[in-house]
């Protein structure tokens, strides 16, 4: 099997915070309430399997005559039925994982009232999944609810006023910019939600146009009180990044969301992250994990040059908005350290969302793919900033190959052994099976036409099939390949 270098989405979001005054203020409210609407009433019209010309042209008419903001709700909508769909194949997947892993409990489980509860679980998951199923076979987009589930349970128990509701599901719009468009100041990025930097005061502000209502004749002509002008607050460390990118007259998107009774405006654009893999330069490979995250550096020969953990033991156990702040932290420091070594290239492992699933909770939450999500975009952003190009490549075996070819022989912990094979992977090497092994795992020479791939997959295929009996009698979680970290080999952050 070859394997292929690719690269991750290319996209970086600034925060910031609108200040609009009383009068701006209802403005944008009202318009928020429009466009929320417009994107409602897109997305059903998609999951009837609508067009999307004719969706943008009932936008047109009902909501605002203004084609720019009809797509741009059309484009909204669309990311949700993405969303959607991503959704339902997640849940799918994840549930056919948990209900073998329930059937095999039931299988060695010997207690009557251990094996009722499994049952129970069991019942309750295959509703589940026929009920997902039914998505898939039928080609449909699930029903959201926008403003949230649980706010809506919370409206139907009293709990969550109407007017509190309402705003929830009126809270934003969403606006797609262009290159060659310019806004009210003849800046070029984005046609109706401009961003402007004024030198004198040192500050940003933000112009955005404001359709009039769908039965004004005038609203093909743009009027000067159409638009409304807000300051914007850009954190100190996003400031240089945001004026370079104005200047340059490059597309971005803006997203305004209220929330709490502020306004916060997230602008998102491309860091241009277009290099090739250079096989004459080192390349460090990551390997993620929810407990650490491993690095190697190896030399364009493919030898291995330096190794390190990142260890974030509190990123699955935190909340959601501390686990935000660790792996922001984390992301830095990878990426802090990787600059300090002159490092101009990184490969990271291609997201996966299979998932071992187990009936423990915390293993479940310890285990789930959020974290991994979360880590590998906060470093893939971190490491672009630094002007460092970033690659993906499969994971397939990493772990394996890295215990059995260089665990040993460079004093590597697992970890950090398969983020040594990442490396070597997007440098383009392949991975012999070591004769040694052959011989053990087939006890013969291999048939002609066997690839190094099918080799690997042999073993790991028994690894995982002797876990699979032993976990009838041993804890399953202790057989696997795992090597403490040498003292040779720095495996922390200190």
């Amino acid at each position: 099997m070859k394997f292929k270098t690719r690269k991750p989405a290319d996209m970086i979001t600034v925060p910031g915070r609108i200040y609009p005054d009383e009068a701006a203020r209802e403005r944008l409210i009202s318009f928020m309430r429009r466009f929320q609407a417009a994107k409602r009433t897109a997305y059903q019209a998609l999951r009837r399997g609508k067009e999307p010309e004719e969706i943008v042209k009932d936008l047109y008419r009902k909501f605002f005559p203004n084609a720019r903001w009809c797509q741009w709700a059309l484009e909204d909508a669309k990311a949700t039925c993405d969303a959607q769909k991503e959704q339902v194949r997640m849940h799918v997947s994840d549930l056919e994982a948990k209900i073998e892993k329930s059937e095999e409990k039931l299988k060695r489980t010997k207690n009557k009232l251990h094996r009722q509860g499994i049952l129970a679980r069991l019942s309750l998951l295959r509703a589940r999944l026929e009920y997902w199923k039914g998505f898939l076979e039928r080609d449909e987009v699930p029903p959201a609810v926008f403003g949230g589930k649980k706010n809506l349970l919370l409206l139907q128990e009293g709990k969550l006023s109407k007017e509190k509701w309402r705003e929830l599901r009126s809270n934003a719009f969403y606006s797609v910019g262009q290159a060659n468009q310019k806004g009210l100041e003849g800046q070029y990025g984005n046609a109706n939600t401009e961003i402007v930097y004024d030198e004198a005061t040192d500050s940003f502000r933000l112009n955005i146009y404001i359709p009039p209502e769908p039965g004004d004749k005038s609203g093909r002509l743009r009027q000067d009180e159409d638009w409304v002008s807000v300051p914007l607050e850009v954190p100190a460390r996003y400031r240089p990044l945001l004026l370079k990118y104005l200047v340059e007259g490059r597309a971005y998107t803006v997203r305004v969301v209220r929330k709490a009774g502020r306004f916060d405006c997230f602008t998102s654009f491309s860091l241009q992250d277009e290099a090739e893999v250079d096989r004459t330069s080192p390349m460090a490979g990551m390997d993620l994990n929810p407990d650490v995250v491993a690095v190697t550096v190896v030399l364009p020969d493919g030898n291995f040059k330096v190794s390190r953990c990142f260890w974030c033991h509190d990123l699955v156990h935190a909340s959601h908005e501390k686990r935000e702040w660790i792996a922001g932290n984390l992301a830095k420091e990878v990426a802090d350290w990787l600059e300090s070594l002159g490092v101009k290239q990184v490969a990271l492992e291609e997201l996966s969302f299979a998932q071992d699933h187990d009936t423990n909770r915390a293993f479940n939450r310890i285990t789930h793919n959020f974290c991994k999500k979360l880590l590998f975009n906060r470093i893939v952003v971190a490491l672009r900033k630094r002007g460092i190009a970033v690659f993906t490549v499969p994971a397939h075996f990493t772990s394996l190959i890295g215990f059995f070819k260089y665990s040993e022989t460079y004093g590597l912990n697992t970890h950090q052994a398969a983020a040594l094979v990442v490396a070597r992977r997007a440098l383009g090497f392949k991975e012999k099976v070591p004769k040694a092994l052959v011989q053990k795992l087939l006890g013969r020479s291999p048939m002609e036409g066997w690839t190094k791939s099918m080799l690997w997959g042999r073993l790991s295929g028994m690894f995982k099939a002797t876990r699979k009996k032993v976990s009838r009698y041993f804890n399953a979680k202790a057989l696997t390949w795992r090597r403490p970290c040498s003292g040779s080999v720095p495996c922390s952050p200190s």
